[in-house]
């Protein structure tokens, strides 16, 4: 009973840690959505009038890809690692069955990741500490660049990104999404997992979705191929980042909620034990009483 008390006070603590992290995760994650939704908009209009003028609007056959996997360090938070890696095989699955298809290389990001990768013998090309404690974009800088110069280089065709995705303090989705190159249906599915749209209906979504960029042209100065330099690799940037804090949500949710679960388990636990002690000792102090009633009636 001491050792259930003990560790119930350690997952409650843990909860009420989690539960502080979390609260600033996910104000990050929409404040960060807010602005992303905007600047999916330029792009999916870029998208449409410069197809074919960049390489990363350029559309390539699927031979090598290149995933980056954004898993937590630490455990103590449910499913979310083994969710977000049965994802990771489905996908795997429908890759293999173009037949374009070679091989995925990764891109790890938390040791849970990289520990599970290693197991099942896939190729790991690096490997980044997870950025669960107030990440800023300074800290994604490194992961994007290697994957934006592998890309470039033609190493890869593809780069997704495989995370899980914020719903509610209760629910994370496993996501896989394209990053490069971009595609006007991929940004598509991008808008609709950001906060302002997912708050509409689907027909409601539809047409916030067809409008954004309609009509809109862009004049480029000094000419599109150096403004699209920078601002497609920035935008990158801003996804990769949006999937970090969506991943730090997703992370500190699920562990105050595993927490929670475990200090209501300890608690169930604890008042069966006690049940059980109260029981046995009011046995023991029965037969106690018998015994002594039975020597009395035999002295009288």
């Amino acid at each position: 009973m001491k050792a259930i008390k003990s560790t119930r006070q350690v997952t409650k603590a843990m909860e009420l840690v989690a539960a502080s992290k979390m609260r600033k995760a996910v104000q990050h994650a929409q404040a960060l959505r807010r602005y992303a939704l905007h600047a999916w908009e330029i792009l999916l209009s870029i998208g449409r009038s410069h197809a074919s003028g960049h390489p990363f609007l350029v559309q390539r056959k699927v031979k090598r890809v290149l995933g980056i996997v954004f898993t937590s360090d630490r455990g103590l938070c449910g499913s979310l690692n083994a969710q977000l890696m049965r994802s990771l095989q489905q996908y795997l699955k429908t890759l293999s069955t173009l037949k374009s298809f070679e091989s995925m290389d990764f891109i790890t990001v938390g040791r849970k990741g990289h520990q599970i990768l290693t197991r099942q013998n896939k190729t790991v090309i690096a490997t980044f500490p997870s950025l669960s404690n107030h990440p800023n974009i300074k800290d994604v800088l490194p992961i994007t660049k290697l994957a934006i110069d592998e890309f470039r280089k033609g190493t890869y065709d593809h780069v997704v990104l495989v995370y899980t995705d914020f719903i509610s303090p209760i629910v994370q989705q496993a996501s896989v999404k394209v990053l490069l190159p971009f595609s006007p249906s991929e940004v598509r599915e991008v808008l609709t997992t950001l906060a302002e749209v997912k708050k509409q209906t689907k027909e409601q979504q539809e047409i916030i979705i067809t409008e954004i960029g309609k009509g809109q042209e862009y004049i480029f100065e000094p000419n599109a191929t150096q403004v699209l330099d920078v601002i497609l690799p920035q935008l990158t940037e801003m996804q990769v980042y949006q999937a970090v804090l969506e991943s730090v949500a997703s992370e500190h949710s699920a562990r105050m909620l595993a927490m929670h679960n475990a200090t209501d388990n300890a608690s169930e636990i604890l008042d069966d034990i006690t049940l059980s002690y109260n029981q046995t000792r009011q046995a023991n102090i029965t037969a106690e009483l018998a015994e002594l009633s039975a020597a009395a009636a035999a002295l009288g």
